[in-house]
């Protein structure tokens, strides 16, 4: 078998997931933590904080937003980026969709632009663990905003677009795991958000509360089930599947 590295951003963060593009490029992200250290996220000549994108050899596209630009590392996709724990493509748009997480608060799904900064620490709805406020600066200008945010955290991890046949109602929503929220034990669960044809939120869902389970990815199978995995002791992989009504047996 030829296993070899490709990329190591080992130095920088770490990276947490990866994801091609309709375009076959590599989407890459690598994280970074709180404050001192989360200044990294706003040096363009620090992979720390940042989405990636590379060829499948690892090496830099010529179009990515930075390359031939001096100060700045020509892997940088995106810029200004916490912890991200989900990565997906929008089966609609082509677009890279992340989702990251704030500490306590803050917590984001972003539409990813060529070049843009998403504001890490700078920018943030977010509170750190303590109660203080990150910043009192929900916005700024040059800096994105999230498409969707919580407050409180819920610890957003997988994410992904739901585009079967097995739940229609259900095309084209997102779903994403959460760990735990506004630090609670055994507050877990999978959230499922719906979009008008424009991308513009209109409601959530919260779904498997009752497990009272971490909720550490969520994918759609090839057979159009959603697929749910939880991280715990005893964990497990569950699949959802539509409820269907027990037949009822004929009277005499």
């Amino acid at each position: 078998m030829d296993v070899r590295d490709i990329f190591s951003a080992i130095q920088s963060g770490n990276a947490s997931r990866i994801v091609f593009g309709k375009d076959g490029m590599v989407y890459m992200t690598v994280g970074v933590g709180d404050p001192p250290g989360a200044a990294r996220a706003q040096d363009p000549n620090d992979l720390a904080g940042k989405v990636l994108r590379l060829r499948d050899d690892g090496t830099v596209p010529p179009d990515n937003p930075f390359a031939g630009r001096p100060g700045y590392r020509p892997e940088i996709y995106t810029m200004g980026h916490r912890n991200a724990l989900g990565l997906t493509v929008n089966p609609d748009t082509g677009a890279i969709w992340e989702s990251e997480n704030g500490p306590n608060g803050g917590d984001e799904i972003n539409v990813l632009q060529p070049g843009k900064n998403y504001g890490w620490p700078v920018v943030s709805f977010g509170r750190f663990y303590l109660g203080a406020r990150v910043t009192e600066k929900p916005w700024q200008e040059a800096m994105e905003q999230p498409l969707v945010f919580w407050v409180p955290s819920i610890a957003t991890s997988g994410m992904t677009f739901y585009t079967g046949d097995k739940f229609p109602n259900w095309k084209n929503n997102v779903f994403v795991g959460g760990m735990r929220q506004g630090e609670v034990p055994r507050s877990g669960h999978l959230e499922r958000i719906d979009f008008n044809d424009k991308w513009e939120e209109l409601h959530r869902e919260s779904m498997l509360r009752e497990l009272q389970q971490r909720v550490r990815d969520v994918r759609q199978g090839p057979d159009g089930f959603l697929y749910v995995l939880t991280a715990e002791s005893e964990g497990a992989l569950m699949r959802i599947e539509p409820w269907t009504a027990p037949a009822q047996s004929g009277s005499r």
